[in-house]
């Protein structure tokens, strides 16, 4: 129970003063919190140690009577009311099998809390980064028409021939379609993120997950579970069930019993009072008597070939959930090495991209001072700029692909992303 208050809390800290502080009030993840809250309440249903009971009935009586006068005097309606105390002590058979169940169907919900959230989560970085590589490439486009704008103005002021002025003219309206094209980017990227992330807000530092079991084996597991509490049940419907009750009758009018039976053993108290009271048996000559107490044993034994059938069936089920158990852990552990392979990889990228990066600065640096002595033209440095902006977005796409990267293994293990606000 420790651990499902602890899950709970787990989404405020995870998402507060950050980007994902939008994830709080998704409609998928409110609604994975309330399927993982309605799973411990039916837990602590499963659980409680006593249960209450009350039945009440009512009858019309009638009769055939020798000679009729007898009938006057017999009562014309009967009534009954029943009190039991239920107690489980501890789970037992059937008890402990609904208990083990609930408490499979908590661990089932946290499990889906858990892929629900980094999914989410993931989805919000992966919106974050599209949007900043949006915005980036809005930069870039605007940069592109300058530089087309002042390649067409360069060639009318050296008077270039009609297909050279022709062809800048047509760089700077493709020019402006990119520009335009980069806009609408970036508002279906912002549109894209709503709800999902707070675009003004910084984005979390993601390192990398801390690994631990695969959600998918997890899942697994918990079927190999619930196969092995159905193959159980389904044995102990071929052994002799025994009941045992001892009653009491203070009164005709009165019953105690206590009872207990061999699938649960779960005591049951229970107090009925009946009227009309129960007669005494009379012995003709001798007087009459009345039982005052009782002891009753019941044993009962259902064989049959349905039963062995549905033993059978319970033991192919187990052993299917163990198989699938085994493919599970396979695929995870393949499906690890591959993210692990393909991180490396974007690490390799942005390293790659960073160095890129940095050469394209340098190079601008030298052409501006050319520019200072008189050596290169406004329009190279123009070009420069445009290909430093073209190595910042290729730097920033490949970070991206690196969180994503990591995102994808959050999502392997089922690893919530913290953020320290």
């Amino acid at each position: 129970m420790p651990r499902v208050l602890a899950l709970l809390l787990l989404l405020a800290p995870a998402l507060a003063q950050s980007a994902l502080a939008p994830l709080r009030d998704h409609p998928l993840a409110r609604q994975a919190q309330s399927y993982l809250e309605a799973a411990r309440k039916a837990l602590l249903a499963q659980e409680s140690p006593v249960a209450l009971n009350l039945q009440a009935g009512h009858a019309r009586l009638g009769y055939a009577c020798t000679p009729e006068a007898l009938c006057q005097s017999l009562p014309s309606s009967g009534s009954n009311l029943t009190l039991a105390l239920v107690l489980t002590p501890f789970p037992f058979g059937d008890v402990a099998d609904g208990q083990e169940r609930a408490r499979i169907a908590l661990r089932r919900a946290e499990l889906g809390y858990r892929r629900t959230l980094t999914a989410l989560q993931a989805q919000a970085v992966a919106a974050y980064g599209r949007y900043q590589e949006a915005l980036l490439g809005e930069k870039l486009a605007l940069k592109g028409v300058e530089l087309a704008q002042m390649a067409l103005e360069a060639a009318r002021k050296r008077q270039a021939n009609p297909k050279e002025l022709r062809e800048a003219e047509l760089a700077l309206k493709e020019a402006e379609n990119r520009l335009e094209e980069a806009r609408r980017g970036v508002a279906l990227a912002e549109q894209a993120a709503l709800g999902l992330v707070d675009l003004e807000a910084p984005l979390p530092q993601i390192p990398l997950p801390q690994g631990g079991a695969y959600l998918q084996v997890e899942e697994a597991r918990l079927s190999v579970q619930e196969a092995q509490i159905a193959y159980d049940g389904a044995f102990r419907n071929l052994l002799p069930k025994l009941d045992v009750s001892y009653l009491r009758y203070p009164s005709g009018n009165d019953t105690l019993a206590l009872s207990l039976s061999s699938r649960t053993l779960q005591p049951t108290l229970s107090y009925t009072r009946q009227d009309p009271a129960r007669p005494a048996t009379q012995v003709p000559g001798a007087g009459s008597y009345r039982s005052v107490e009782e002891l009753r044993l019941s044993l009962s034994l259902t064989l049959s070939p349905g039963l062995f059938q549905g033993l059978a069936a319970a033991e192919a089920q187990l052993r299917g959930a163990l198989e699938a158990l085994k493919a599970a852990e396979a695929q995870a552990r393949l499906q690890e090495e591959t993210l692990k392979g393909a991180l490396q990889s974007a690490e390799a990228a942005l390293a790659l991209a960073q160095l890129r990066l940095e050469g394209e600065r340098k190079a601008l640096e030298e052409v501006k001072r050319r520019l200072a002595l008189g050596l290169e033209s406004g329009l190279a440095l123009k070009r420069a700029e445009l290909s430093l902006l073209q190595a910042e977005l290729a730097r920033l796409q490949a970070e991206n692909n690196l969180k994503n990267r990591l995102m994808e293994l959050y999502q392997l293990y089922g690893q919530i992303l913290e953020v320290n606000p």
